[in-house]
């Protein structure tokens, strides 16, 4: 893809670019990186897997992007997994 499919591709919705920024709060980071929303779980392979996390308890992690609580597990066969903490009532991850 060359530049002026990329541009005309952003244009494709808005008139300039500088409408395209009124139009998204993020303007154009939202087209280049498109928001990705982290897994439930994450199978932890090494310790690389948690730089994205602080740990602020024995078993409990937050994330310094999201905000939000993870617990760290062991499954049956002794994978290390970290998982996501929900609030019960709105199904909404819990925030610190």
């Amino acid at each position: 893809m060359n530049n002026d499919d990329i541009y005309q591709n952003l244009l494709k919705d808005v008139g300039s670019l500088k409408d395209a920024e009124v139009a998204d709060v993020c303007g154009m980071d939202q087209f280049i990186n498109p928001p990705e929303r982290l897994p439930d779980q994450i199978k932890v392979g090494s310790i690389g897997d948690l730089r994205d996390f602080l740990r602020i308890g024995n078993d409990t992690l937050v994330h310094k992007a999201e905000k939000d609580l993870w617990r760290i597990n062991e499954d049956k066969t002794g994978q290390v997994i970290i998982e996501r903490l929900f609030d019960p009532d709105t199904k909404e991850p819990i925030r610190v």
